[in-house]
């Protein structure tokens, strides 16, 4: 089992890169389940035989991406932390 991040999906496939090294996952179903979706940044733990990320580990933050522009998410960050 290898430890590596997320940097690029395309459907069901996510390439996750361990030093200089890619390879080509797929999610379980196990996430899809749980209403869970990998995201590009994330740290997984993956089969490296199989090409299976088995875990995703806990996030530090998340990206909101349903605005539709870049000065919808400032406006709307900039709300969220005013109403804080």
């Amino acid at each position: 089992m290898l430890k590596g991040m997320i940097v690029k999906n395309i459907s069901n496939i996510y390439r996750v890169q361990v030093d200089n090294k890619y390879y080509d996952c797929e999610a379980r179903g196990k996430f899809r389940k749980k209403g869970i979706t990998p995201l590009v940044g994330d740290f997984v733990l993956f089969d490296e035989q199989n090409k299976y990320i088995l875990d995703i580990l806990p996030r530090k933050n998340e990206l909101d991406t349903k605005c539709a522009s870049l000065s919808q998410k400032v406006l709307k960050s900039e709300f969220i932390n005013f109403r804080l």
